[in-house]
């Protein structure tokens, strides 16, 4: 999931996130600002349709980009933005929104660390089983003394 979502977002609330997402979107780290960017279009669609009262389909516009697309410094960044965010509004929905999207945050963290953990955990069974084969080649075989004329013990 890429984001919470917005079509239940109050005119203000979505205001105020789509300012804050144009300010992410002018961010140097590319993963950031494209996430950022992806974000103000869903929020512009939410706006237009709350003040107009007609629905809008940004069909031509790029999809949610996934958090997993954000390296873990865009993450940290994105999640203390979200945070301070939080913190400063007195908008019920704003701080609703950060919150859940402070968690998807976390979420994503949690993944990162379960995919490590598996590939570490694959790896170590890995090296287990080249460490035996290695270990197994090394010792010699009764065959080999057999052949050199030597009874085994």
């Amino acid at each position: 999931m890429a984001h919470p979502p917005v079509d239940d977002l109050p005119e203000e609330a979505a205001a105020t996130l789509l300012g804050v997402c144009g300010q992410l979107s002018q961010s140097r780290q590319a993963g950031l600002a494209r996430w950022a960017a992806s974000v103000s279009d869903a929020l512009l669609a939410r706006l237009v349709t709350v003040t107009t009262g007609a629905r809008v389909d940004f069909t031509d516009t790029e999809p949610g980009r996934p958090l997993a697309q954000l390296d873990a410094a865009e993450l940290e960044w994105l999640q203390s933005v979200l945070l301070a965010g939080a913190d400063a509004s007195d908008d019920e929905a704003v701080i609703e929104w950060c919150t859940r999207m402070g968690r998807l945050i976390v979420a994503e963290f949690y993944r990162r660390e379960y995919e490590r953990a598996v590939i570490n955990d694959k790896a170590a069974a890995i090296e287990a089983k080249e460490l035996a084969r290695g270990a197994a080649s090394a010792r010699p075989s009764r065959h080999s003394a057999l052949e050199r004329g030597v009874q085994p013990a």
